[in-house]
């Protein structure tokens, strides 16, 4: 149980914000494993405010981030009550949704307190419609960086920051919106700002167009996110979880119904963030005619979970990295990453085809008990978890047998075909040439020397010979007993005789140094 020690003067406030020990190590130690994932926090604190819209400005010179909304906003009551219950289930008390109908995401409320991760203090102004007051509060996370003996308090309780806040008449009865500034940004923050400071560049999205981004992620050199600066894999990592909507042709040729049907579902959300002047969507992007393609509708439906969502498979090892494997949802949000042991099916199953597969599931509120704090990753023993996975496996399984039979399959085939032609061409070509005067003889080289056409047979005629760059062309190609089989049907095909045939192939033959 949380408590808040609140010392209240006129137009002021100001208290003493203490976690309950059975959540404290988790919130000190690590909970999120990088800025982008305390970022989405607040952004996901945004949508459950019912914004539509969400701004996010990175000010490097200033060791700054600032976030704004335009949603319910709330008051110096709302705050203290937020502050008081993190370690409970406060946010779904009243109702489980927004009121525009919305799945909240938020359950405990520690959205803000993860702040503590990326800077030293955290400044809120806020206020609500049909009220002139503003609400101004400062969350210092000094006592973050102390023993947790001296954070030590009653009742089991750990002091995690200071607040002081200070209430004015200056918004309008209209006003209703949250702002955010992330102060004195910690170091292991400071390498995202570069990215920002620097501007834009062939390894940074910063203020690209969303059209821009779109085309950046689908370029078929991009092998992983990797490639681009730390400010953009924690842009489009943010937006990875967050329930923003997909790029226009995200999907490229391969949609299907399911997948068109999440896409309008994610839009009628009416959800929107800007970074740094940029809108972000879900930076999953499907190379348009990029290969084969195969796609498949998922619809589960099990005793203590179901879910909903697609699977996507290229003829080809699928890039960028960072979209291979398979995505949960749950109330529109990511957990964690892609998962590219999906669920941990059997490495050794399929292990080619998984490298082809990208997916994404969203799974009902049942697999939410299933949640550590952390929102990326499972208890893997949980039952809906795990009713989750045999469903998903069974699942996969079959997908991964189709990719075998209609992609791997008509790829070989296609292989075998392009293989016949072109033997069928280099056939047609030596033909040509023992069928026509041929030109000089190229200059002698080391690697393979040129036909010595006195040493021919007299009944071969001298215009039914090859020099040695048509052979160097085929042993480069073939093998070299595949070099004599090419040589001996063009002689054929031309009208040599057996004998002529039989002299040519031995030429060829000491041609090649065998």
């Amino acid at each position: 149980m949380v408590e808040a020690k609140l010392v209240a003067k006129p137009n002021k406030f100001e208290g003493e914000i203490t976690v309950s020990s059975m959540i404290i190590d988790q919130l000190s130690s690590g909970l999120y494993e990088n800025p982008a994932a305390c970022l989405k926090e607040l952004v996901n604190n945004s949508f459950d405010a019912d914004a539509t819209r969400v701004t996010m400005s990175v000010r490097p010179d200033a060791d700054l981030i600032i976030i704004e909304d335009d949603g319910t906003g709330f008051s110096a009551n709302d705050f203290k009550r937020h502050f008081a219950r993190i370690a409970r289930s406060y946010k779904r008390e009243d109702a489980d949704t927004t009121p525009s109908g919305r799945p909240k995401i938020g359950k405990i409320g520690i959205g803000f307190i993860a702040a503590n991760e990326i800077c030293e203090r955290l400044e809120i102004i806020s206020t609500v419609a049909g009220s002139t007051q503003l609400m101004s509060v400062t969350l210092d996370f000094d006592k973050m960086r102390l023993n947790a003996q001296d954070r030590a308090r009653e009742n089991d309780a750990i002091a995690k920051g200071d607040y002081y806040g200070e209430l004015s008449e200056d918004a309008e009865l209209s006003d209703h919106f949250t702002r955010i500034y992330l102060r004195d940004v910690r170091e292991t923050t400071r390498d995202v700002l570069d990215g920002a400071r620097r501007g834009k560049g062939s390894s940074s999205l910063y203020g690209l167009s969303e059209e821009s981004v779109r085309d950046r992620l689908a370029r078929p050199s991009l092998t992983s996110w990797s490639e681009f600066d730390l400010y953009s894999q924690t842009v489009l990592e943010i937006a990875l979880n967050v329930p923003v909507g997909y790029h226009q042709g995200w999907a490229a040729a391969g949609s299907n119904p399911t997948m068109r049907k999440i896409q309008s579902d994610v839009d009628a959300l009416n959800f929107e963030l800007v970074i740094d002047g940029t809108p972000q969507k879900k930076p999953t992007v499907f190379r348009p005619d990029d290969g084969r393609i195969l796609t498949r509708e998922i619809r589960l439906e099990g005793d203590g979970v179901s879910a909903r969502g697609y699977l996507f498979a290229y003829d080809h090892k699928l890039h960028p990295t960072d979209i291979n494997g398979l995505l949960v949802r749950i109330r529109n949000a990511a957990v964690g990453k892609y998962d590219s042991t999906y669920l941990e099916y059997p490495g050794w199953q399929a292990a080619l085809f998984q490298d082809w597969v990208s997916g994404e599931v969203y799974v009902d509120d049942r697999l939410e008990d299933a949640l550590n704090i952390d929102r990326r990753t499972f208890r893997t023993t949980h039952p809906a978890y795990v009713e989750l996975q045999r469903m998903l496996h069974e699942e996969l399984r079959s997908f991964f047998a189709e990719a075998r039979r209609v992609l791997y399959g008509k790829r070989s085939e296609e292989k075998k075909l392009e293989r016949a032609i072109k033997e069928a061409t280099e056939v047609s070509s030596i033909s040509s040439r023992l069928g026509n005067t041929p030109s000089p003889p190229p200059r002698s080289t080391p690697e393979i020397p040129p036909l010595d056409t006195a040493k021919l047979s007299p009944s071969l005629v001298p215009n039914q010979t090859l020099d040695s760059a048509e052979i160097r062309k085929l042993t480069a190609t073939y093998r070299p007993s595949e070099v004599i089989a090419l040589v001996e049907a063009a002689a054929t095909k031309v009208g040599l005789t057996r004998a002529q045939i039989s002299s040519l192939v031995s030429e060829v033959v000491e041609s090649m140094g065998l």
